[in-house]
């Protein structure tokens, strides 16, 4: 892993010093010209359309990401390139696509056509890779050598405070130390300024803060017990639907089995309200399901043929022996027809996981804080909204016999654990590596104060990559030079040994007297 981690960073470096890809600066103007764009996404959409095979953009939830992409795609295609977009998760790829413009499929998806020769990467393609925060060292370090390979240039965007990578490592964060980047910290998703703010410090991991700053505005609300908070929860979100019906809103919460009580609770609620329709049970890859025309669904698996992604959302608008007819979510209201003989890969979609809805956006949401939580699940679960989260919470889920704390403060300190993956690289043995301050790495960084953002700190992580690198290289080059030495001293022994030889054997031979 070592040895993966050391080769994608040392590519990854001579990607974003290549001088290749350059949007001219009259094709940057004439995108520009709209005037759209904010100061700082001005700066990140220069950042991301100048030279460089590679360009990463650290941007904090609601800042904009995809309104920026926007304006680099028209500019990129202007310039005669070839856009193209991934994410690890088809429902992030989708939402690349809608807010963006840019084409973009699952990785996986991408890699399969590599391997088939399909679709294969050329010097004209620009390859933009949202979520890349999840994305693991192998995977990501696959792609970037193919990149590099076929002369094409990569653009990362994330958020190394969000959801963690599920596979092993943290990519991401370590190339944007390695190589550079451009951040985006102003937010345009929330209205209201004490909401941007605390979305801000749950971006820098002051989550304690955030949760004072909506305590104060009574979002966030305990129970006596988790199943109280959840009947709290639901009783609130029907309310909302009531107040709202226009606004979407979706219940959150951190295991699947709390987003099935919630959905199965959520359905009882509008049957009795006499909110749905005629339903039939369907057998799901789930489980049995019972559907009604007007119910929320979840589409659980990438499908091509029916143009859905895992995590798409849609309504029930009709249902017969089986088939479905679905209206999905989004400005154009798509409809599809699903069998459910042929694809039963579906949930009810009042409610999901955490993980399910990094990178979507709707009006209000519903969280169920549980001590499963820590400061990323946190940060992604209160920053989807438009206009309100609130959280409810169990007290008897913060509230362990062995600690002396109150409930609140243990709620606020286990939504503000920190859970950051690391490299392999992060945990090298300093002890031979020399810095010039005499201090490791480690060292440095738990100096780095705790009020830095994201970007911030991974501009400090930054020199402090590049002088354990120089550090390591001038260990490697003293070394070669050591060695060198040595085999040279060797040689020359052993040479001044063979003369001894020569001269020895000479003495002896017998010759003529003169």
């Amino acid at each position: 892993m070592l040895g993966l981690e050391r080769g994608m960073l040392e590519r990854a470096e001579r990607l974003a010093n290549a001088r290749e890809h350059t949007v001219s600066a009259a094709h940057q103007a004439q995108v520009l010209a709209d005037g759209h764009l904010s100061t700082q996404q001005r700066q990140a959409f220069e950042h991301v359309t100048g030279q460089g095979d590679l360009a990463v953009m650290v941007g904090i939830a609601g800042a904009g990401k995809s309104t920026m992409l926007e304006s680099a795609r028209r500019a990129w295609e202007a310039a005669g390139y070839s856009v193209k977009g991934a994410a690890l998760a088809g429902i992030a790829a989708e939402n690349l696509e809608n807010a963006s413009g840019i084409t973009a499929r699952t990785l996986a998806s991408w890699e399969r056509s590599w391997e088939k020769g399909y679709e294969q990467l050329g010097k004209r393609d620009l390859l933009v890779i949202d979520e890349a925060g999840l994305i693991g060292t192998r995977q990501l370090a696959r792609v970037l050598e193919r990149a590099e390979q076929a002369g094409s240039k990569v653009v990362l965007v994330g958020d190394p405070e969000q959801l963690q990578a599920i596979e092993a490592g943290a990519p991401f964060r370590g190339i944007a130390a390695q190589a550079g980047m451009v951040e985006l910290t102003e937010v345009w998703r929330q209205k209201l300024a004490w909401q941007k703010e605390a979305t801000q410090q749950l971006a820098a991991g002051r989550t304690a803060e955030a949760l004072k700053a909506y305590g104060r505005e009574r979002w966030i609300q305990a129970a006596s017990t988790r199943e109280q908070a959840r009947g709290a929860l639901l009783a609130a979100w029907q309310q909302g639907g009531q107040d709202r019906p226009k606004e979407s809103r979706l219940m959150l919460a951190y295991t699947r089995d709390d987003v099935q009580q919630l959905n199965v609770q959520a359905r009882e609620l509008r049957q009795a309200a006499g909110e749905l329709g005629q339903g039939e049970v369907i057998q799901t890859e789930r489980g049995a399901r019972e559907f009604a025309v007007g119910d929320r669904l979840f589409f659980l698996k990438n499908e091509r043929g029916l143009g859905v992604k895992n995590g798409s959302l849609g309504t029930v608008e009709k249902l017969r022996n089986g088939m479905l007819q679905v209206r999905l979510d989004g400005e154009e209201g798509r409809r599809v027809v699903v069998d459910t003989k042929q694809y039963s890969h579906l949930e009810h979609g009042y409610a999901a996981t955490v993980h399910k809805t990094q990178g979507t956006s709707v009006d209000r949401t519903y969280v169920l804080a549980t001590p499963h939580f820590d400061r990323h699940s946190a940060y992604v679960a209160l920053s989807r909204h438009r206009e309100s989260v609130t959280t409810f919470y169990g007290q008897d889920d913060f509230s362990p016999k062995w600690s002396k704390a109150s409930t609140e403060d243990n709620f606020m300190a286990t939504l503000s654990r920190a859970r950051t993956k690391e490299l392999a690289n992060d945990y090298l043995d300093r002890d031979q590596v020399v810095i010039s301050s005499e201090r490791t790495v480690e060292q440095e960084t738990a100096s780095l104060p705790a009020t830095l953002t994201a970007a911030e700190r991974l501009r400090q992580r930054a020199d402090q990559v590049a002088r354990r690198l120089a550090a390591q290289r001038e260990q490697e080059r003293s070394a070669s030079v050591e060695a060198l030495e040595q085999q040279r001293a060797k040689e020359q022994h052993l040479e001044r040994e063979k003369v001894k030889q020569r001269e020895l054997s000479q003495d002896h031979e017998p010759g003529l007297e003169l």
